[in-house]
């Protein structure tokens, strides 16, 4: 554990500030040591395994145009337009994309005292000609990332009333959205058990350790078998769920 000084008190209303700490620690120290960098707070929950193979597929990609460095996660958009990046389930940079942000962060807001650290964050990344991956799964158009815990990923329902308006906002504009891979489509509704894709890299607001142990123990089927769900046989083992198990 490391105990890293920021400006502000120790409050969550100066997370921008404690963000800016984080990054500025791990691109000094560990810059050279890996080639992605993940950062999400201890309510998060990733999928090691399905983490791994979505960055496979953007080595595979690599850039587009004159586009140097990468910063992708789940993207929302904002009630008054703008997209960024949201922290809760976390959002992955290259080697080149933190070196980019750890040189410009002293240039990009840097007194501000506010929680909306992926919004400041965001602001700051437009700035450095990156490139910007919506990591929905490119075969389905589903999301691969969630700002909210499963059961509210799963259960949301069409409606006014069934959540806040942000969330009916974001839900309306991820349906929205062109296919990832089949032009002139696009993803539709996804909600229930489609909400999901099979290969989700993080859940967010597993506030809990119970939670937290709930949810590992059903996607890597480590529910003792005496339970009904350790009798579950289409969960896959690699941590995505399979086609046959939705």
């Amino acid at each position: 554990m490391v105990a890293l000084m920021h400006r502000g008190n120790e409050t969550y209303q100066h997370m921008f500030q404690k963000t800016r700490s984080i990054l500025s620690y791990v691109a000094t120290h560990y810059l050279d040591d890996y080639d992605y960098f993940h950062l999400g707070g201890d309510d998060m929950h990733v999928i090691v395994e399905n983490m791994r193979s979505l960055m496979l597929e953007y080595e595979r990609e690599g850039y587009s145009g004159n586009k140097e460095g990468r910063m992708f996660g789940q993207i929302a958009k904002l009630p008054r337009g703008n997209l960024i990046f949201l922290g809760g389930p976390g959002y992955t940079l290259d080697r080149i994309g933190l070196k980019k942000l750890h040189d410009f962060m002293s240039k990009c807001n840097p007194n501000a005292v506010t929680h909306k650290e992926d919004q400041e964050i965001t602001r700051c990344v437009r700035n450095l000609n990156l490139e910007w991956s919506d990591n929905r799964d490119k075969c389905t158009g589903q999301q691969r990332s969630f700002d909210e815990h499963p059961d509210m990923t799963y259960n949301q329902k069409p409606g006014k009333g069934t959540h806040n308006f942000f969330w009916e906002h974001q839900w309306s504009y991820w349906a929205n959205l062109d296919h990832p891979t089949i032009k002139g489509v696009k993803v539709g509704v996804k909600r229930g058990l489609d909400a999901a894709s099979n290969h989700t890299v993080a859940f967010h607001r597993l506030r809990y350790p119970s939670w937290m142990a709930r949810h590992h123990a059903l996607v890597y089927r480590a529910c003792d078998a005496s339970t009904p769900l350790g009798n579950l046989t289409d969960i896959g083992v690699d941590g995505s769920i399979t086609a046959d198990g939705a």
